[in-house]
């Protein structure tokens, strides 16, 4: 019996492709696909990842640089920044805290996360609205869209659409009068017609950093963004912050360093209104940070200060500490 050549080629591309291993390293998209953000109430959904290898465990210690579309106008991260780079923590997870819906309309958030030499991508889409009436009316002509979650590596995000859960959400928010909140992944940010006031604030300082080694001090400025969300009670609530460190001075046998960078995603706060405290440790490759607030809820503001501790836990790290003022509004 005769077989055509290209029938064979058919046989062994099928072959090959079934023989491919799965790629070293992936992104999976937790929070943040197909998320409305409400420019009115300052709401925006905050991009959360999580990096596997190719057994599907997630990596600690991957660096994921979250970059907003070139060219838009619509958003920024905290400060104006149009880039984030954040280390993964010990369950592979990153966010970028501090997403800012700035201009009505759709962009994406180009994520790349490297390890250990491999690269993985993905794109998460987002659309802002001037106004919780305004998503909503575009949601009865919109439809379900195209919105996923659980993009991996190489995804063209979706099709930038709102999701019909988070359509519904928003729609469900301006039947009743209340203020629209933003809602990706069965969790919301949410105002005091939820039972939580949302509290922010911003902070600086500077941090002296000695190597591990002895040899090296690195002195970097801080800036940063913390928000809380607290129950009219002030008994009970969440915060989550976004830290940046770019080094501003040297000393010793040392050379320059990148910009230290994290984010504490949402943690319990506990103690009450006079005594509000958040514990919480990140690991950020060669160092890992410590961060302690305490402070109180008085009328609209909350005062405080935050204890940040850089512990140096390879080589390449260092020990430091210092404490930082920082006032929150509703």
């Amino acid at each position: 019996m005769r077989v055509s050549a290209a029938l064979i080629l058919v046989a062994l591309s099928a072959v090959t492709l079934s023989a491919q291993p799965a790629p070293p390293l992936r992104i999976v998209v937790l929070e943040g696909e197909g998320g409305v953000n409400i420019i009115q109430q300052k709401t925006a959904v905050r991009p959360l990842v999580e990096v596997r290898d190719r057994n599907n465990v997630p990596v600690a210690g991957a660096t994921v640089t979250f970059t907003i579309s070139s060219g838009s106008q619509s958003a920024a991260f905290a400060g104006g920044l149009q880039t984030m780079t954040v280390t993964t923590n010990a369950a592979g997870q990153a966010a970028a805290s501090g997403l800012n819906a700035i201009g009505s309309g759709a962009f994406q958030i180009q994520v790349q996360a490297a390890y250990q030499g491999q690269i993985a991508t993905a794109a998460i889409s987002q659309t802002n609205f001037a106004t919780a009436a305004a998503a909503s009316q575009a949601g009865a002509t919109a439809g379900g869209g195209g919105a996923t979650s659980g993009a991996t590596a190489g995804a063209a995000g979706g099709g930038g659409g709102i999701s019909g859960t988070t359509i519904g959400i928003v729609g469900a928010a301006v039947a009743g009068g209340a203020v629209a909140a933003t809602q990706v992944a069965g969790k919301a940010d949410q105002d005091s017609d939820d039972g939580f006031d949302v509290y922010d604030g911003t902070f600086t300082g500077q941090i002296t950093v000695v190597s591990l080694l002895g040899n090296c001090s690195r002195t970097r400025s801080i800036n940063g963004t913390i928000t809380m969300h607290v129950n009219v009670g002030g008994t009970t609530g969440t915060a989550r912050m976004q830290v940046n460190q770019p080094e501003i001075s040297l000393s010793g046998n040392c050379n320059p360093g990148p910009t230290v960078t994290f984010a504490v995603p949402d943690t319990p706060l506990t103690g009450g209104p006079s005594a509000l405290t958040f514990t919480s440790l990140q690991m950020i490759g060669a160092e890992n940070a410590e961060v302690v607030f305490t402070g109180a809820l008085s009328g609209s503001t909350i005062t405080g200060s935050i204890d940040l501790k850089m512990i140096g836990v390879s080589g390449g790290g260092g020990n430091g500490t210092t404490r930082m003022a920082v006032t929150l509004t509703r």
